[in-house]
């Protein structure tokens, strides 16, 4: 077990490996903390076996935040923690294995990409906000895991668009779209209040229906990573 005092208290950290044991962040880590890379890598033995907690804090800025089977990230005592870049399993770990990510809002940050299935294991318990980032969905099994939040979400997106594909830089990705089970529904998002808005218009509502279908236009069906 590793406890660090105002190690993060408005700091900034370059590069942060864990891989087992315990830390516990026993102060604030204050408004402004930020890391650049965070990577969890896998853990010597299942159950959580590595794990992270924070005291309390209002705002965790995380840049690259990779993370492998056998650990745990507690961030629910941070009001706000955003990802700018990316969430994604770490290139030494497999999405095979326990992990559990916890967020009280989090918020994916412009142009930034999160990669979710059923094996993330993530729990919002607050708001999330997908703030003109992407959300890739992985296809196991032939079904794709809903992401459940807490309270509320917000899909925040622009008009720009994909040069290389001619749509919509899409807020909802799912790859190997061919390989969903067919004629069942798939629940992409859950939670009490889902709104919508167009940054590029500065326009924003929970049942806009002009806005929800801009919304769609923003999802993207990949079929052997090749737009379908």
């Amino acid at each position: 077990k590793t406890s660090f005092d105002n190690l993060l208290n408005d700091c900034w950290l370059n590069q942060w490996y864990k891989r087992g044991g315990y830390t516990y962040f026993s102060e604030d880590i204050g408004s402004q903390s930020r890391i650049n890379t965070v990577r969890l890598e896998t853990g010597t033995r299942s159950i959580y076996s590595g794990g992270v907690k924070f005291k309390s804090g209002e705002k965790l800025v995380i840049n690259d935040f990779y993370y492998a089977p056998w650990n745990y990230f507690d961030a629910r005592n941070i009001k706000n923690v955003e990802i700018t870049n990316k969430l994604a399993f770490g290139p030494q770990g497999s999405p095979w294995g326990t992990v559990k990510l916890m967020f009280n809002n989090l918020t994916l940050g412009q142009n930034a990409v999160m990669d979710y299935s059923q094996f993330s294991n993530l729990t919002i318990q607050g708001d999330f906000t997908n703030n003109q980032g992407t959300i890739n969905y992985l296809v196991r099994g032939g079904q794709i895991a809903t992401l459940n939040v807490g309270n509320a979400a917000a899909m925040l997106f622009n008009n720009n668009v994909d040069s290389a594909t001619g749509f919509y830089q899409p807020l909802m990705k799912i790859n190997s779209a061919q390989d969903l089970i067919k004629n069942k529904e798939h629940v992409l998002l859950k939670a009490k209040i889902i709104g919508y808005g167009n940054v590029s218009a500065g326009t924003n509502s929970i049942s806009n229906v002009n806005l929800i279908e801009q919304f769609k236009e923003r999802l993207a069906l990949y079929n052997n990573k090749k737009p379908a």
